[in-house]
């Protein structure tokens, strides 16, 4: 369980509770323990939230945890979605991590599943040694990547469009 520290007006709506270690839990709208990892129990819903998330102006960071804490670990989530071949996506991802660190790198290894369904991408690479996590949503032409900088848990994150939308030139 991740250590959450909530902002004063997640805290004030009830929506974690500090327990007696100081670690915060989520709770659900009916102050009951909200099960982490479990995006697959409703696609819908959680990609709803975090499309939201990351289509917000100034606090798009927040998608990074509740992807991670939603969808990262969930078995079902990854065992849905299709290995896929993306040269397009993996071209832009190469560019926007080149671009934090401020110098050419390439992303190796790079593992790309897609949600079809859902029109929703994700997946990770290696890049000058960091790790990298991804997701797209394909509708709203819109993406997040996250570096993963190896100091305490420390990463950059980038929101990223492609250019003319994810065209995939294997399936033209």
């Amino acid at each position: 369980m991740w250590n959450l520290t909530p902002s004063a007006a997640l805290a004030g709506r009830g929506l974690y509770r500090e327990s007696s270690m100081t670690t915060y839990v989520q709770l659900n709208h009916n102050n009951h323990l909200a099960p982490m990892n479990s995006a697959s129990l409703d696609f819908p819903h959680h990609l709803g939230i975090l499309r939201e998330r990351l289509l917000h102006p100034t606090a798009y960071e927040t998608a990074v945890s509740y992807f991670l804490e939603e969808f990262a670990g969930d078995t079902a989530f990854i065992r849905a979605s299709d290995p896929e071949k993306m040269p397009h996506l993996v071209s832009v991802l190469g560019q926007v991590v080149s671009k934090a660190f401020e110098k050419p790198v390439e992303l190796e290894g790079a593992l790309v599943s897609h949600l079809r369904a859902h029109r929703f991408v994700h997946g990770n690479a290696r890049a000058a040694d960091h790790i990298v996590i991804f997701f797209f949503f394909e509708e709203a032409d819109m993406g997040l990547v996250m570096i993963l900088t190896g100091e305490s848990g420390a990463m950059q994150i980038a929101r990223f469009r492609v250019a003319g939308g994810l065209i995939n030139p294997l399936h033209n």
